[in-house]
């Protein structure tokens, strides 16, 4: 228990954080995007309800594949318009006027696809869709779309749609409990609308209808359940009953696995490979979770592709192929996180940004293949929805689950995804493809090959051993004469001891023997 216990803690060090990385060449490069979006905002309204709508719209992007570049508007520059297939615009303040006039004159002679989202809409666009709009103050909205009904967005003062015409809307607000009837949003040919989107609610969703179709992604869209916070000193035998219990259950999943760098070969790394190779055979798919960035910030620090490489080696040659990685979404516009720690996947699952901590920041983002957008069951549950099944949601996402602490919290988590009536896709009949330096591990329509064999993924799970040397033993010389000298010493000091307690025998008989003449 001591020995494991050494492990568990060069472990925690080993996983939970991450010098910044290494510049690197990416070993599964990025595949050329279908779309070259340019997102354009006048100001990211800290303190305000919309605050995160444009990171919102990043993260939605991704999913589609769409690689990013995110400007401000008055860093604009005249003619650069022109790169991109698609430009969207949004504006958080509605008092300050856009005074960039090289934005203002590339945007009135744009020809490409053009989405405006929040305040003031265009000329162009209030043209295109024949728009008019007003303002809403106070709560009392109800949103419904695709399926859902009924969902109650915490909304503030929010411009929205009084009527629009020639093209098509999407979803519904109602607002004062019915007394007006207003689209979310309006789309026209290349033009679209959409007046209100708000971080962490169900307008992101809305939105990803209006995206869907203004980028002409045709792709069928797919559900995910993903199980992440799983570490090596996690409670691996709940992770295997986990896997079991979702697979008597019908339910495919992917585990979000932190990594580990170094100390591969303890048998704490060699039990966490088998409760992987279980969970690969309970019908579960593995991606790597990206390990935690934490200040201060060293950019000497070059080591982040190499040791992403190694790990991935590890599994691969453990019989574990992870199938993609997961990271907060600002990994996508940092050069080393996205070369570094990301280069060797095609395939990604984003994150909401918690804390970010950028090395060499950009302001264009890596795409992925496939890339999910990622949300919490709570989102979801308890909304009104037509028919008892979840409706199809317009984008690749992944309803995310941390891995539960307990027996209770397991059953919990069972019992919740059983409520939704959530269908979920098996990750691995997508494809994917993953480049090392030693292996290649690529997926598709539900078969995982290794450097181009099948990977047999049913396994019975074999036990390891917990005797083992931790620490090398030191090289020592003179082991036999230290061993003479000690037993020599053991002779005198036991010789002593007699000697001294024969002295001690003597004289108390002889003090006995006067004591009692007297």
């Amino acid at each position: 228990m001591r020995r494991r216990g050494i492990v568990i803690v060069v472990l925690i060090f080993l996983t939970g954080y991450l010098l910044p990385p290494a510049r690197a060449e990416s070993a599964a490069a990025s595949p050329v995007p279908a779309q070259r979006i340019l997102l354009l905002f006048d100001g990211l309204a800290r303190g305000a309800g919309r605050e995160g709508n444009v990171a919102e719209l990043q993260r939605l992007l991704a999913a589609y594949s769409a690689q990013v570049t995110l400007k401000n508007i008055s860093d604009y520059e005249q003619g650069s318009m022109s790169a991109y297939s698609g430009v969207i615009t949004v504006v958080n303040n509605d008092e300050l006027e856009i005074t960039n006039q090289a934005y203002l004159q590339d945007a009135a002679d744009y020809q490409g696809a053009v989405l405006h989202v929040g305040y003031k809409p265009p000329a162009r666009v209030q043209q295109a869709l024949h728009l008019k709009t007003g303002m809403w103050h106070g709560p009392g909205a109800s949103l419904s779309i695709g399926g859902f009904t009924g969902v109650t967005p915490d909304v503030e003062e929010m411009p929205y749609i009084t009527a629009s015409k020639g093209g098509r809307t999407y979803g519904e607000w109602s607002l004062d409990d019915g007394e007006v009837q207003a689209p979310y949003a309006a789309k026209s040919g290349k033009t679209a609308y959409v007046p209100y989107l708000k971080q962490g609610d169900f307008t992101a969703m809305a939105t990803a209808y209006v995206l869907k179709d203004w980028l002409h992604y045709t792709a069928q869209p797919h559900m995910y359940l993903l199980i992440k916070e799983i570490y090596p000193f996690s409670d691996l035998e709940l992770l295997e009953k986990m896997a079991d219990r979702l697979y008597q259950s019908g339910i495919p999943f992917i585990a979000s696995i932190r990594p580990v760098f170094g100390n591969t070969d303890f048998p704490a790394m060699k039990r966490y490979l088998e409760a992987l190779r279980t969970v690969q055979a309970r019908n579960g798919s593995i991606v790597v979770n990206a390990p935690a960035v934490r200040p201060p910030i060293n950019s000497n620090d070059r080591s982040l592709h190499g040791k992403m490489n190694q790990f991935i080696n590890v599994l691969a040659e453990g019989g574990v192929a992870p199938l993609g990685v997961a990271a907060e979404g600002y990994w996508t516009y940092d050069k080393e996180y996205s070369t570094a720690g990301m280069g060797f996947f095609d395939s990604a699952v984003l994150y909401p940004d918690e804390e970010t901590h950028y090395m060499e920041q950009t302001d264009t983002s890596a795409a992925f293949a496939s890339a999910l957008y990622s949300l919490p069951p709570e989102l979801l549950q308890g909304i009104g929805r037509i028919g008892k099944a979840m409706p199809q949601l317009p984008l690749n996402m992944a309803v995310t689950l941390d891995l539960p602490g307990d027996e209770r919290g397991l059953e919990d988590m069972l019992q919740g995804l059983n409520a939704e009536w959530y269908t979920f896709a098996d990750y691995k009949q997508d494809a994917h493809t993953v480049t090392t330096d030693m292996h290649t591990l690529e997926a598709a329509d539900g078969v995982i090959k290794v450097d181009g064999n099948v990977l047999n993924v049913d396994y019975t799970p074999q036990t390891v051993i917990a005797d083992y040397e931790y620490k090398e033993k030191q090289a020592t010389s003179f082991n036999k004469l230290f061993s003479v000298q000690n037993q020599f010493f053991i002779i005198v000091i036991l010789s002593a001891l007699l000697l001294f307690g024969g002295l001690l025998t003597i004289g108390y008989r002889l003090y006995r023997r006067k004591y009692l003449r007297r």
